[in-house]
């Protein structure tokens, strides 16, 4: 239970992490610029280093070329020869330190862009490193806050009106959960019924079909393949029933869809006694089985899946809304627990608003202004209140 006297105790362990919350709340907006400008320092010393050992490779040759006319070679007995030889001597040489001026010039550059990686990674590796540290002061400050108000407060009846508020909406929450998973196992066990009924659907077609080979062909291929078929297509609706029961197991007002069970005579006497009448037979069943199967189909697909889907969605619905709730009422929980603790440690409260403006402003000042000119607000909540503002 809270009162003035465990929370005036309580007092600088609070002021401490606000003061590190205050710190290090620069380091959540600033880390993506900060990481992706080491990730451009990184690409563009890689390019360099390309380019260094491009340039390296293209000096080797030319003073290769160079020292082979200026020693030994048939190109220099050549040029002698021809009166040349100095003139092409003096192209050579400036050509190898045209290439060699190039290759200075580029680790020039190399370094340069190092020192920038380097510097890049240090401010990266600060900024992960306060971040980690507002997490964790976020989550000392919140179990901080819990410890200090959870149950009731007599002393605090507004805080306790905010917290059983809370605490209502996260129960309604966690129910409207169990109903959203329930409508999602639904809605996947009706889709799965559907598609094998839609399979079982050409099972038959495809029996149906080989039955009409059958009556104008002789052999037992046509028979056995009629059959097949068929039992395919009487496992696939007996799956798809089974699935609408386990949906029924759920949801009692399931609609029914009426009777799956497809009818297969004996493949053995239809197979040996084959004829005209037994074809007739076995067509008659195969568009009963079809017919039955169709019906079933339409019903689930015109009527029970979108209902399903409806109340799917009004479940996911009803989920968004009850978490726009909490975390409205979770910011005005904490609100009120840091008006009551500010006041009960004798330091001046002002509007939420303005001291998070205030204190989100705040940072260190060599590394927002090195990487980030401006850096961009944090839609998280700041930390309602710092130490050096309740002073003023």
């Amino acid at each position: 239970m809270a009162t003035a006297e465990t929370i005036r105790r309580a007092g600088p362990k609070y002021l401490a992490l606000q003061r590190t919350l205050t710190e290090t709340d620069w380091a959540a907006t600033a880390l993506p610029e900060i990481q992706k400008r080491l990730h451009e320092a990184e690409e563009a010393a890689k390019r360099l280093r390309a380019d260094i050992q491009k340039f390296d490779h293209r000096s080797k040759d030319q003073l290769e070329r160079f020292q082979n006319l200026k020693h030994h070679s048939v190109k220099r007995a050549w040029y002698r020869t021809t009166g040349k030889l100095e003139e092409k001597i003096q192209e050579e040489e400036k050509q190898w330190l045209k290439e060699y001026e190039r290759v200075q010039a580029a680790k020039a550059r190399g370094e340069e862009q190092d020192k920038e990686v380097e510097e890049a990674r240090r401010i990266y590796t600060q900024c992960v490193r306060a971040k980690e540290a507002n997490g964790r002061a976020k989550q000392a400050l919140a179990a901080l806050l819990e410890e200090l108000f959870s149950g009731p407060t007599p002393s605090y009846p507004s805080e306790d009106e905010y917290e059983q508020n809370l605490a209502a909406a996260r129960g309604r929450l966690d129910n409207i959960q169990i109903l959203a998973k329930r409508e999602q196992s639904v809605m996947g066990n009706l889709q799965k019924a559907h598609q094998c009924l839609l399979a079982s659907l050409q099972e038959l077609q495809r029996s149906l079909n080989m039955n009409t080979f059958d009556m104008f062909s002789q052999g037992g291929y046509a028979d056995w393949a009629v059959h097949s078929s068929l039992a395919n297509a009487r496992n696939l609706a007996a799956r798809a029933d089974f699935l609408v029961s386990e949906v029924r197991r759920l949801d009692p007002s399931l609609p029914h869809i009426g009777d799956l069970h497809i009818q297969q005579e004996n493949v053995v006497f239809n197979i040996i006694f084959d004829n005209i009448f037994t074809d007739l037979r076995m067509r008659q069943l195969i568009q009963e089985s079809y017919q039955k199967v169709h019906r079933a189909t339409i019903l689930l697909q015109n009527t029970i899946l979108p209902e399903a889907a409806n109340r799917a969605q009004g479940a996911q619905a009803q989920i968004e809304s009850c978490e726009i709730e909490i975390r409205r009422l979770e910011k005005l929980t904490w609100n009120e627990r840091v008006r009551i603790i500010t006041e009960a440690i004798g330091i001046g409260t002002g509007s939420q608003e303005q001291i998070g403006e205030q204190e989100t402003s705040r940072g260190p000042r060599e590394v927002t202004e090195t990487l980030l000119a401006e850096p961009e607000q944090n839609d998280e909540p700041p930390p309602p209140y710092s130490e050096v503002q309740g002073r003023r």
